[in-house]
């Protein structure tokens, strides 16, 4: 019997996914190229038109351009945001492109329970779904989250028979995306870049990477907060000196997620307005989440 994954739908544009992705602080550069990058993968027909109208004796390499893999790696810091990213992009690539997009999500035990070729057939399985789920016209994310369970270097000495297998199956899959031209991109997400398969890293039409705010991303981040709340320049640039850690930083999850989520539970709790006073309090003993 063949083995099956339960792929996790969300269908694009929707308001939802929209106002995540706005809410999404000081990633702005991750999501203009990978908003743009997207785009292009399912819209080659624009090259196209643009490369007639500029170059009418086309451009060589242009061609190898328009049939790159259809591959984003999203890679960095736990708590940076690139899964937020990849389950909202969705939208705004569908509003941009005007056509109605479907992300499908892999479930966390997409290895499954570690029998012989199980994981190669989940792999095959998942891949299979996006492509027949695709309605015609319509566009499709395939998002792996923890990718470097599936691909993992084959050079890696822990590197089971079967780990080798699943790798070798997901390389396939990927160029019988592009090999079949299917509307399907796929997002893998790691926090271990390192030890992704160079035939993987290849394939990628986009890496980005994922970097834990710097001080002009905390401001960004606290600007966010205390949007609708009285607050000076002077204690903005406070909350951004005490937010500093040298060794192991904050990541935006910690100051979003984590902080301010327990100054509003103190607030409440205190019946007093959410403000830069009481976040300090929280952040003071706040430790910043382990380094991937």
């Amino acid at each position: 019997m063949m083995e099956t994954v339960e792929l996790i739908e969300s269908k694009h544009p929707n308001k939802n996914a929209e106002a995540l992705y706005e809410s999404l602080i000081g990633i702005d550069k991750q999501k203009d190229e990978l908003t743009s990058t997207l785009s292009f993968l399912f819209d080659k027909d624009r090259i196209t038109k643009w490369q007639k109208v500029h170059h009418a004796k086309d451009l060589p390499f242009v061609e190898r351009i328009v049939s790159e893999m259809p591959l984003v790696i999203l890679s960095g810091e736990v708590g940076c945001g690139k899964s937020a990213l990849a389950n909202t992009v969705g939208t705004p690539v569908a509003k941009r492109l005007d056509s109605r997009l479907t992300c499908f999500e892999t479930p966390s035990d997409v290895r499954g329970g570690g029998r012989v070729g199980e994981l190669s057939a989940r792999v095959t399985s998942a891949f299979q779904q996006a492509k027949a789920k695709l309605r015609a016209n319509e566009c499709g994310l395939l998002i792996i989250d923890e990718a470097d369970d599936l691909a993992t270097s084959r050079s890696q000495n822990q590197a089971h028979h079967e780990d080798r297998a699943g790798l070798n199956v997901l390389v396939k899959q990927i160029d019988s995306i592009s090999r079949e031209k299917a509307n399907l991109v796929v997002l893998l997400i790691t926090n271990r870049l390192a030890v992704l398969d160079p035939a993987i890293i290849r394939r990628a039409s986009l890496s980005l990477v994922f970097k834990r705010p710097n001080d002009e991303d905390r401001r960004k981040v606290f600007e966010y907060l205390f949007k609708g709340t009285i607050i000076k320049n002077k204690e903005l640039e406070k909350l951004v000196k005490v937010s500093k850690r040298d060794m192991v930083p904050f990541s935006y999850s910690d100051l979003i997620n984590r902080v301010a989520k327990q100054a509003v539970f103190k607030a409440v709790l205190s019946d007093v307005p959410f403000s830069p006073t009481i976040y300090m309090e929280v952040l003071k003993d706040a430790i910043p989440s382990p380094l991937a």
